[in-house]
């Protein structure tokens, strides 16, 4: 249907301004939030993969988090 259309439209320039929004974050936040959302890998593989530990994994996704939030409260983009 034509609503569907236009859903699935606006769902898809949301990711890509979240995408643009990631891009922008400080290169340790973003290579977390990539990995735990789009590779779906689990904050032990995540901290093995890049040399920390957990708690700093978990760390560097939370302040990812809240920059986006920022970014998109400034932006005024809503999901």
């Amino acid at each position: 249907s034509e609503a569907g259309v236009d859903q699935r439209m606006m769902a898809e320039q949301s990711h890509d301004k979240v995408r643009k929004m990631i891009d922008l974050l400080p290169e340790d936040q973003r290579e977390v939030i990539i990995m735990r959302h789009y590779a779906d890998l689990s904050f032990k593989e995540i901290s093995e993969l890049t040399k920390c530990s957990i708690n700093t994994a978990l760390g560097r996704m939370r302040y990812g988090l809240i920059n986006l939030r920022k970014m998109m409260t400034e932006k005024q983009i809503a999901l």
